[in-house]
C-alpha cells in the first residue's frame, strides 16, 4: 500500500500540526522576542513551503537545523541510546531462547522486532522502559495480519539477498535476533543491515550496531545520511544499490515508511502504529504491529 494512495501527496494536516507542535516551543524561553519571532517565521515557512513535496522527516530535519543555527540547540541522545542498547542487550539471551523454543520462531522474531519499534523518542520525546518491557513480554501474543506475516515469511525463506533497514537504538538488538533467525531459516541468504550514516534522534548508527554486535551476524552498512528515514537521493551508492537490487528490503519504522513508500514492490515495512494519523489510516489501535507491502 502506497502512502500517497492513502492520504495523498505531501504531508497532511495531522503531520503539519505535529511538526509545528514540536518546533514551536523548542526555542529558549530567555531568547529575545525578535529572535523568537524570526525562529517561528522560519519554521512555519519550512512547513508551508515543504508540505507538498517533502516528507515529515525531511521537514523535521530542516526545522532542527534552524534551531541549531539560531540558538545552538541540538538534541544529544547518546546517553539514552546507550541505556536502551544495554537494556535490550540484557534481555537478548532470554528472548533468543523464547524465539528458538516457539512453534514459529521466524514469526516470533518478527513480532519481537516490531515491538522494538516502540523505542522512538520522536513522537513523545521519551520512552517508558516499563511499557517497553511489557510489550516485549506480550510479543508472542501480538496480533498481526496473518496473510501479511505468512507472505513475509515466504519471501524471507526464498530471498537470495536481503537489505534490512534498521531504525532505533535498542530496537536494533531485536533486529539482530530477527536477522539471526532469517539466516537460520535461509542459510544461503546474504543479509546486509543498513544503519544511519550519522546521528539523528535515537536512530541506530554504526556505533550502535557495533555496540550490540549486529556486525557478528551480518554485514553492516552506514547509509551516508543523517536523515531519519531513507531517501534514495540522499544515501550513498551502496545503499541505493541494495535498495534497488535486493530480492527483499525489510524497512523498520515510520520514517522509513514515509520516505520509501511507493518506491519498490520488493519492500516490506515493519513498524508499530504510534500516532493518531496511522491509527486512522490503517484502522488499528495504538501500538499495533503492521507489516505493509511496498509498491
Amino acid at each position: 500500500m502506497d502512502i500517497e494512495q492513502i492520504i495523498g501527496p505531501g504531508i497532511g494536516p495531522e503531520c503539519m500540526r505535529c511538526l509545528l507542535d514540536k518546533a514551536v516551543g523548542a526555542y529558549p524561553d530567555n531568547a529575545p522576542w525578535q529572535e523568537q519571532a524570526e525562529y517561528l517565521r522560519r519554521v512555519l515557512r519550512i512547513v508551508a513551503d515543504g508540505s507538498d513535496s517533502l516528507t515529515a522527516p525531511e521537514i523535521a530535519q530542516q526545522q532542527a537545523a534552524v534551531l541549531k543555527e539560531m540558538f545552538g540547540i541540538e538534541r544529544d541522545l547518546t546517553k539514552e541510546k546507550h541505556r536502551f542498547n544495554q537494556l535490550v542487550l540484557g534481555l537478548e539471551d532470554v528472548i533468543g531462547r523464547r524465539i528458538a523454543e516457539s512453534d514459529d520462531p521466524l514469526g516470533f522474531a518478527i513480532r519481537c522486532a516490531l515491538v522494538g519499534n516502540f523505542i522512538d523518542f520522536g513522537p513523545t520525546g521519551d520512552v517508558s522502559e516499563t511499557k517497553l518491557l511489557q510489550l516485549i513480554d506480550e510479543a508472542p501474543h501480538m496480533r498481526l495480519d496473518v496473510c501479511a506475516l505468512a507472505e513475509l515469511e515466504g519471501r524471507i525463506r526464498e530471498a537470495h539477498t536481503i537489505a534490512f533497514l534498521t531504525d532505533n537504538c535498542g530496537e536494533v538488538v531485536l533486529d539482530k535476533l530477527l536477522i539471526g533467525q532469517i539466516l537460520h531459516d535461509n542459510p544461503q541468504a546474504q543479509v546486509t543491515a543498513i544503519v544511519r550514516g550519522a546521528p539523528t534522534s535515537n536512530d541506530a548508527t554504526m556505533e550502535d550496531a557495533l555496540e550490540v554486535g549486529l556486525d557478528t551476524v551480518c554485514e553492516v552498512l552506514g547509509n551516508g545520511s543523517d536523515l531519519a528515514g531513507t531517501s534514495p537521493s540522499r544515501v550513498n551508492k551502496r545503499t541505493r544499490n541494495a535498495l534497488a537490487h535486493s530480492d527483499l528490503v525489510i524497512a523498520k519504522g515510520l520514517a522509513n515508511y514515509e520516505t520509501l513508500s511507493g518506491r519498490g514492490a520488493n519492500t516490506r515495512f515493519l513498524f508499530l502504529c504510534k500516532c493518531a494519523l496511522y491509527q486512522h489510516v490503517f484502522d488499528v489501535p495504538l501500538h499495533t504491529g503492521l507489516i505493509v507491502a511496498g509498491v
